[in-house]
């Protein structure tokens, strides 16, 4: 029976907690690649892996897929390349160079296939990953695997028998695919070639795989069949051509199919196969770490632990001080919960980001609650508090702006935005409050305490403008 996430009720399930009794999809569990080792995201205690087959349909169900496959742009160009060329350059040095480039890319090409189809991904790699060097340590690699296989045999038929010759031979046919997946996702010679890895693969997929040697077998009965055809009826030149785009043809099938079956099956194979891409185990833990902590606020959101959410937030913000997702998060989380004692320490990088993505509504919400439910809080930054200032001015908050910037000069006194903080309090106190004679008095203290700045020269005429219009004028820009 199917069973699906306890959080994401449309995600087939990956990984069950016997402690909860509760199912989890992929979104809810921290693991490492490779790896289904897990904690479960409520308890912490070890969660077991159930598979993804609800996902995945099996290959044997996607042949069209993998005859498909080839039929794309890039990989009908690598083919056409690939065959056209050492037809054209065929003779001397050059056409051995060539050969050997193609046979590079191709390798190269192929195993992309595997390594892609294995993540998933059955949209074919590009020619520019092909042909953008490396490749060689590939095709050695695959090649000394060939002289190996084969200088085995030939070894058990020298010195044992044909009968055991035979045997070997299939038994190094049916290790092949093995093999190759190894080395596809290793780049490790030495693991390809290794029979234990050889069998903790084949024995982690199980019976599919054997199903899976049968449709390799069937392909390549088939793609003889077609080279014998053309061989046969047609003159060289063409049939060399043909056979050229036939094999490229069914080798990418095949190779796709492979990829598949290791994305199919990844789940049971567990430790028996690892990507060659791993990151720094130190990187790959921070990434852990961090993807837990995400998995745990979202879960403690969902279940209306918000005390649990809070905390969460507060120490995944402290460990990523510049990440502004984290802090949005916890902002909003805060004003719905009415934490105001916890808003009220983080304040200052909230404040900061409100102001930078111009969030004035929330700026007032955040500020009239603070300044209602603490009794000691203010803005603690001079900066801040002009900018927050500057932005309630325009949104006509007048009274709120002269809370934020109350005692500015004794609370700031090195501060750079003295002057202007007196002239925007004038303005909010003659425009925004008609209080002229409180504003009267910012302008005269202005000009008594800062008679160097230019904007003292202003205050005569400010204090006119103010007697005649009862407003002082908006500046045309605003300050800073």
């Amino acid at each position: 029976m199917d069973s699906y996430c306890q959080y994401h009720p449309l995600e087939p399930s990956e990984w069950y907690c016997k402690t909860c009794q509760k199912y989890f999809c992929e979104h809810c569990v921290a693991a490492s690649p490779g790896s289904f080792n897990a904690q479960c995201p409520v308890c912490h205690q070890g969660v077991g892996h159930s598979g993804s087959a609800n996902k995945v349909p099996p290959f044997w169900q996607c042949l069209s897929d993998f005859f498909a496959y080839p039929m794309s742009r890039d990989p009908i160009f690598l083919i056409a390349i690939c065959t056209v060329l050492p037809a054209i350059f065929n003779q001397g040095l050059l056409a051995l160079l060539v050969l050997v480039v193609l046979v590079c890319a191709q390798t190269k090409y192929m195993y992309l296939v595997i390594e892609n189809s294995a993540a998933g991904d059955l949209k074919p790699p590009t020619l520019k990953e092909a042909f953008g060097g490396g490749g060689l340590m590939l095709v050695i690699q695959q090649t000394l695997i060939f002289l190996i296989f084969g200088g085995l045999v030939f070894a058990v038929n020298l010195w044992l028998g044909s009968a055991l010759a035979i045997l070997m031979l299939v038994l190094i046919l049916v290790g092949l695919p093995a093999s190759v997946m190894l080395l596809a996702t290793e780049h490790e010679i030495a693991q390809a070639l290794d029979p234990s890895r050889i069998l903790g693969v084949i024995g982690a997929i199980g019976w599919p795989y054997f199903v899976m040697c049968g449709y390799l077998i069937l392909l390549m009965l088939g793609l003889g069949a077609v080279q014998e055809f053309v061989v046969t009826r047609f003159s060289p030149s063409l049939a060399y051509t043909v056979t050229g785009f036939t094999s490229s043809y069914f080798m990418l099938v095949i190779f796709c199919m492979m990829g598949y079956v290791l994305f199919q099956y990844q789940p049971r194979l567990g430790g028996a196969i690892r990507t060659h891409q791993l990151e720094d185990p130190r990187t790959e833990q921070v990434k852990k770490n961090e993807k837990q902590s995400l998995i745990e606020i979202d879960i403690a959101l969902k279940d209306g632990k918000y005390d649990l959410a809070i905390e969460a937030l507060t120490n995944l913000f402290s460990r990523k001080p510049h990440d502004k997702v984290t802090l949005d998060r916890l902002f909003r989380l805060l004003m719905l919960t009415h934490r105001w004692d916890v808003l009220d320490k983080k304040s200052l990088p909230v404040l900061k980001l409100l102001v930078e993505t111009g969030r004035i509504r929330e700026i007032r919400q955040m500020l009239r609650g603070l300044y209602t439910k603490r009794e000691k809080f203010e803005v603690r930054d001079p900066d801040a508090a002009y900018h927050i200032a500057q932005s309630l001015y325009h949104a006509g908050d007048y009274r709120l702006l002269l809370r934020v910037i109350q005692n500015y000069s004794q609370r700031f006194k090195d501060a750079p935005h003295q002057v202007e903080v007196l002239l925007l309090s004038a303005r909010a106190l003659a425009n925004g409050l008609h209080n002229g004679t409180k504003a009267r008095q910012y302008l005269l203290f202005l000009a008594k305490n800062f008679p160097e700045d230019p904007h003292a020269v202003q205050v005569p005429e400010l204090l006119e403008h103010l007697k005649k219009e009862g407003r002082l004028p908006d500046p045309k820009v605003s300050f800073g």
